[in-house]
């Protein structure tokens, strides 16, 4: 299977340590939807990326849905559970990761100009809001445990994990480490996982 996207992409960061955790063989190719002769809108008609195409061509979109996928193909420990209450939580974690890194995103592309001045201000302090409000909720709910939900690494720690590192690259003014010590210590674990370690994106 390939995995279409580019390396400073938080959502394709967020399947590749999915890969990397199941264990799963794939071809990266790296291709910026923005590009004049971008083949992203092919594989998906929203022209957004990650997109995984699968062996028998067919492509899949939208990092939920790819990871859902992934963790039925792969061969690593289930990321997802099975019982219904806890994948729910899994899933509220990830929803939560993932609207951290949407916040974020914003933040960095839409209200930011070239000088790095702000476009929006009120747009840009309610982005902010949303982050703060969510990091709060997330540093309250894990505590002092190795992981997000249960006992052992799932779906729940590589949202939440993607996510803090998506802000160390693109907010490195927004001090989640000195506000929150214990999702620092959590994020700090994480990074010496593998899947994290090789899925860094390059340096500016």
């Amino acid at each position: 299977m390939k995995l279409v996207g580019t390396p400073r992409s938080p959502f394709v960061r967020k399947v590749r340590i999915v890969l990397a955790e199941k264990g799963i063989p794939y071809d990266y190719v790296i291709d910026r939807p923005s590009d004049p002769d971008s083949r992203v809108p092919s594989f998906n008609p929203l022209g957004k990326i990650p997109v995984l195409v699968r062996d028998d061509g067919k492509p899949l979109y939208d990092s939920p849905v790819i990871v859902e996928y992934l963790d039925v193909v792969g061969t690593g420990p289930k990321l997802i559970p099975d019982a219904f209450a806890d994948r729910i939580e899994v899933r509220r974690w990830e929803a939560i990761g993932d609207g951290v890194v949407d916040a974020a995103v914003l933040l960095s592309h839409e209200y930011r100009r070239p000088d790095g001045s702000l476009a929006n201000a009120e747009g840009y302090a309610k982005q902010c809001k949303k982050i703060e409000r969510a990091l709060m909720t997330m540093s309250q709910e894990l505590g002092e445990r190795e992981f997000c939900y249960g006992v052992r690494f799932s779906l729940a720690d590589v949202a939440a994990g993607y996510a803090l590192g998506y802000l160390d690259v693109v907010l490195q003014e927004f001090d989640w480490r000195g506000a929150h010590p214990n999702l620092e210590r959590y994020a700090n674990r994480l990074a010496a996982r593998d899947s994290f370690h090789i899925s860094l994106p390059p340096a500016a």
